[in-house]
């Protein structure tokens, strides 16, 4: 079955038109005929209103406004007055993201007050001594990340189901201001402990959920850089969140790890972390105002089988994202023909009529047919009972394809693979630990990350995420080799567990310049594609399955890493840990040009011909077309190189002499 209108018979798409109008009756036949054509010859259309054609008759006459709108949808990445509150949302769950993680970090300065003692650098007890503090520190710092992994992110799915994406966000929003409540008046880390697993739940649901919401309503072209405001704003919150951790600690007198001289050392210490661990509140809130004016996801009213299902109010959401009706009528149809499957559209009428005759029989209080009203109830969800029921297993189905069909398993590659390359990389490394060296070192850190994300506006969409993917993890693992041997070779210190370079000497500040440029390499590739991927790369009715578990991977590999990075420092110290993820970022790079397809410049629906061919397929075009060419072009400078087919045709070809 095809999932795009683009290249079907006449016959197939009337039924198709005949369909749509007697599941959505409020539709005229007309407009959904004229929406049809555009959405199958969606280029010609496009052309015809730039005026790039003149001599030929449409089929469909557009209004001097809809042609404005065609060629603005494509050419102006906020063309949509509609996404802004969307972008809005979506941004503030990420800022909060960002703000939580920044939390985190900053409150480790001040463990010691819920009863983490860890040696400061003029103890002199012998390595080792504080083993068990540096274990409660890493798993309480580690907590958030794990638990949002694992149960957070797959409760997205019931969540979603239950609520919807912007219901999603606003009880994730609910959760974070209980875990930051709870971890401010906790006196105990077991206490910070437990606040902090309600909050990591908070943040997987939160991170499957708004990438997701931000890719189902935003422009097929300009998909990737409305998803980019989830990124974009998680490095300002960071960023934000650290300038918030400064201002609390100059306030409580704290700023230089000293108390306040009118207060004991612990009362000082201990108001600071609770008002560092309180301060995602007020984002939190503001997130769930958001949600209350922002629209919902139309895909998530057109996923047929589940108690959602509702082609008006999706069509009425359309309205509102859409500029014109002919656009909003259009992306009803292009979603709608991806997800058709004739025998559940007619179980959905089926059932419509089913429940319209049970409402008119108890109309007048006499059931007029023997049922079994049980099993209707269970079906359709209306109780708490049936539809907790309902919701599991609706979220089992979502999972159980993933890994057998070729398509979803592709596309769980794909995603994974670039999930797993964010924490190979070792951006965790400077943005989640660095805080206890020094809050404004992480700050710097979190603004180079969010001024260079910018630079992916737009450009993820037009030079696309593979691209950016091939072209900055080189050079992020050449910044971190150069900072590895500025450490080396600068002065050492003893810190009185290893030896670290030397503050304010030639080669520290180099390592922290080539650092900062590693960041700025990340910012716009690594940095905001995985969350991208993971979120458009799936169909509608496994897309929160598969986002769940790709982004899955990222948190947990996040909390590993937070947990193991003090330990990789003790055994390889500064400069041989950089060395270390230096040589991981190769190791994501080929992983990347191996098994990563592009997916820039399509809709959700056609992104189904992207990962329908095989992975191996793939990989054989990048081993033996792809790399000879670039060997030849890059490393030999073989000008005249002969440039081998795109992928697509050569993938045709290969599949017609197999």
């Amino acid at each position: 079955m095809l999932t795009s209108p683009a290249g079907v018979s006449e016959p197939v798409l009337r039924r198709g038109i005949d369909t749509l109008c007697k599941d959505l009756p409020s539709l005229e036949r007309d407009e959904v005929e004229r929406a049809a054509e555009v959405a199958k010859n969606g280029n010609y259309y496009y052309r015809l209103s730039k005026g790039l054609i003149t001599n030929l008759s449409p089929v469909v006459e557009l209004t001097l406004d809809e042609k404005e709108s065609l060629v603005a949808e494509r050419e102006r990445l906020f063309s949509q007055r509609g996404m802004l509150i969307i972008i809005c949302t979506v941004s503030l769950a990420a800022f909060l993201q960002g703000h939580v993680q920044s939390s985190i970090n900053a409150m480790s300065l001040f463990v010691e007050t819920v009863g983490i003692d860890i040696q400061r650098q003029d103890d002199t007890q012998s390595n080792g001594a504080d083993s068990t503090a540096q274990w409660q520190l890493g798993g309480t710092n580690a907590i958030p990340f794990l638990t949002a992994a694992f149960p957070g992110a797959p409760l997205s799915l019931p969540v979603n189901y239950c609520l919807g994406r912007r219901g999603a966000l606003g009880f994730s929003a609910l959760l974070i201001i209980a875990s930051s409540i709870g971890s401010a008046f906790a006196v105990t880390w077991q206490q910070i402990l437990g606040a902090r697993i309600v909050g990591g739940v908070a943040m997987g649901i939160k991170a499957v959920s708004a990438p997701i919401l931000a890719s189902e309503t935003a422009v097929g072209y300009w998909r990737g850089s409305t998803i980019l405001a989830w990124q974009l704003w998680v490095a300002c919150g960071i960023m934000i969140g650290f300038v918030i951790n400064f201002v609390i600690a100059a306030a409580t007198n704290t700023l230089d790890g000293q108390p306040n001289a009118g207060l004991n050392e612990h009362g000082g210490r201990y108001h600071a972390l609770q008002w560092i661990a309180a301060a995602p509140v007020v984002p939190s809130v503001l997130l769930f105002i958001a949600v209350c004016f922002c629209y919902e996801s139309p895909r998530f009213y057109m996923r047929p089988g589940t108690p959602n299902y509702n082609l008006d109010r999706a069509f009425r959401n359309l309205l509102q994202v859409r500029p014109t009706r002919l656009q909003a009528t259009r992306d009803l149809f292009l979603i709608w023909w991806s997800t058709r499957d004739e025998e559940i559209h007619q179980d959905h009428r089926e059932k419509n009529r089913h429940e319209i005759a049970h409402h008119s029989e108890y109309q007048n209080g006499v059931n007029t047919k023997n049922e079994d009203r049980t099993s209707r109830t269970l079906t359709s969800g209306l109780t708490y009972a049936s539809l907790i029921i309902l919701v599991t297993r609706l979220s089992v189905d979502q999972f159980k394809p993933l890994f057998t069909r070729r398509r979803l398993r592709n596309a769980l590659w794909s995603s994974c693979v670039v999930a797993l390359s964010q924490q190979l990389c070792g951006n965790g490394m400077f943005s989640d630990y660095g805080v206890k060296t020094s809050m404004g070192y992480s700050l710097g850190f979190g603004g180079v990350n969010f001024f260079f994300g910018i630079l992916a506006m737009r450009s993820i969409d037009i030079i696309g995420r593979r691209s950016w993917l091939l072209s900055t993890l080189p050079m992020m693992s050449m910044f971190l080799m150069a900072a590895t041997i500025s450490y080396a070779v600068a002065p050492q210190v003893d810190s009185g567990d290893q030896p670290k370079p030397k503050a304010n000497t030639g080669g520290s500040i180099a390592g922290i310049i080539f650092i900062y440029l590693f960041a700025a390499a990340y910012s716009p590739g690594l940095g905001p594609i995985p969350f991208t991927l993971a979120s458009e790369s799936f169909p509608l009715k496994n897309r929160e399955a598969g986002a769940s578990v790709a982004i899955s991977i990222n948190l947990f590999f996040a909390g590993l890493l937070t947990i193991l990075l003090p330990r990789i420092n003790a055994v390889f110290e500064m400069a041989g840990t950089l060395g270390f993820f230096a040589g991981l970022n190769i190791v994501a790079f080929v992983l990347i040009f191996v098994f990563v397809e592009e997916t820039k410049q399509l809709t959700l629906e056609e992104l189904d011909t992207v990962f329908n061919n095989p992975k191996s397929r793939f990989a054989h075009y990048q081993l033996t077309k792809r790399l000879p060419f670039l060997s030849k072009r890059y490393l030999l400078w073989k000008k005249d190189a002969e440039r081998p087919l795109a992928y697509d045709e050569w993938a045709v070809e290969d599949g017609q002499q197999g």
